[in-house]
């Protein structure tokens, strides 16, 4: 039997205290802002639900009503989010534990540590990991990352990001 187990971890530094990181990841205050756009539906309780929502560009490409699904398994705001995630383009694979991990450090500087564990789930594990092509919308979990510490640092929508 071959060993599928894959964990992605990706980690960034964020000039902004940890809530505030918290609370990017969670409200469409910010969401619509940073990553791939789209507003954020989001009931902060183990088992419930997290929806990412197309933008007007991604309906333009043949998507739904939702790019990603979420179960939240985990909610320790705002340090800690635990979910059971899947895009919605890759449906055929099963969803992965996708864990934030918020660490504040004494001068307000927080450490953003994502770990996916994209076991049984290559083409999404491809995704996720990026290809190099950001501009094209391929630049996966670096982008994203990237992308949030853009706008919670400079307060600006980082090029090719967001709605």
């Amino acid at each position: 039997m071959t060993d599928t187990r894959t964990t992605q971890i990706h980690s960034i530094y964020i000039d902004a205290p940890a809530e505030k990181v918290w609370q990017a990841l969670t409200s469409s205050e910010y969401t619509n802002k940073f990553g791939y756009g789209g507003d954020l539906t989001f009931e902060a309780k183990p088992g419930g639900k997290m929806v990412h929502h197309t933008t007007p560009a991604m309906k333009e490409m043949g998507m739904g009503d939702d790019a990603l699904t979420a179960t939240v398994v985990e909610v320790e705001p705002p340090s800690r989010l635990v979910l059971d995630w899947q895009a919605a383009w890759h449906t055929d694979e099963p969803p992965q534990r996708l864990t934030y991990e918020l660490t504040q450090g004494p001068s307000g500087l927080t450490r953003v540590t994502l770990t996916h564990d994209v076991t049984d789930a290559p083409e999404t594990a491809k995704d996720v990991a990026g290809n190099g092509n950001a501009e094209e919308g391929g630049g996966g979990w670096p982008w994203v990352l990237s992308s949030l510490k853009t706008l919670l640092e400079t307060g600006r929508t980082m090029t090719t990001a967001g709605s």
